[in-house]
C-alpha cells in the first residue's frame, strides 16, 4: 500500500505515477525495471519515490492492485456476471478483445505477473488475488445455474475449480505460442483465438452444459 504522501498528491500527478508503474512493469521483467526511469518519465525525483512507497516491491503490487481493479470494472461495464457463460466465452471474443486493448498495458502486466517464467512473487500475487477472482466467477456460476444455463448436480465450487483450470492452461498455452513467435498474446491475429476458443467452447459444453 502506498504511504499517504502519495494518496496527498494531486489527482494528475498520482495518475502520471500510477500509468507510469504499469507501463514499465508490463513491459520489463521485475528485477530490469529502473525506478529512476519511471521517475523520470512521471516527471518526479527518484528519492520522492521513495516518499511515496516503501519500496519497489510496494510499487509493483500498487501497480499490480490498480491494472486487476481497472480489468474488473471492465468486465463489470460488459456485465459478464449476467450472461449464459457458454454464449459468453463463445460470442464476445471480439468485444472483450476490443476492450482489453484499451487496456493493454494492464492486461500485459498482469499477463506477466501471472504467467512469464520471470515473474516473482507467484505464491504472493496467486494469495491476492485468487479470491477476487474466485468470488466473481462463483457469483456467474450461480446465476447460469438458476437460470438452467449450465448442470446445477456440481457445487458452484467444484465448477469454478474446473474453469479456473481451464482457463489458466488454456491462458498459458496462448501466451507459449505468442512467445514462440516473439509476440505478445495482443500482437496475435484474433483468427486464432476463435479458433482455438471454439475448441474450448465445445469442451465445456461438453463437460458443464445443461444435459
Amino acid at each position: 500500500m502506498p504511504k499517504q504522501t502519495f494518496f496527498n498528491l494531486p489527482d494528475e500527478k498520482r495518475q502520471r505515477i500510477t500509468d507510469t508503474l504499469i507501463k514499465h512493469f508490463s513491459q520489463k521483467p521485475y528485477y530490469n525495471v529502473d525506478i529512476s526511469e519511471v521517475a523520470k518519465e512521471s516527471n518526479a525525483a527518484k528519492g520522492s519515490m521513495y516518499q511515496y512507497f516503501e519500496n519497489k516491491k510496494e510499487m509493483y503490487f500498487y501497480a499490480l492492485e490498480v491494472a486487476y481493479d481497472r480489468f474488473l470494472k471492465l468486465l463489470e461495464k460488459l456485465d459478464i456476471v449476467h450472461t449464459n457463460i457458454l454464449d459468453y466465452y463463445e460470442n464476445s471474443l471480439k468485444g472483450v478483445w476490443l476492450a482489453i486493448k484499451e487496456l493493454r498495458n494492464e492486461f500485459m502486466l498482469l499477463e506477466r505477473a501471472f504467467f512469464s517464467h520471470d515473474s516473482p512473487f507467484k505464491d504472493e500475487i496467486n494469495e491476492k488475488f485468487l479470491k477476487q477472482s474466485r468470488d466473481f466467477l462463483l457469483e456467474m456460476i450461480k446465476y447460469n445455474q438458476e437460470k438452467g444455463y449450465i448442470r446445477d448436480d456440481v457445487p458452484p465450487l467444484l465448477i469454478g475449480i474446473f474453469l479456473e483450470g481451464a482457463s489458466f492452461y488454456m491462458k498459458k498455452f496462448i501466451i507459449e505460442q505468442a512467445l514462440s513467435q516473439s509476440s505478445t498474446t495482443l500482437d496475435l491475429d484474433i483468427s486464432y483465438f476463435r479458433d482455438a476458443l471454439s475448441q474450448f467452447v465445445k469442451l465445456l459444453k461438453e463437460g458443464i452444459g445443461k444435459r
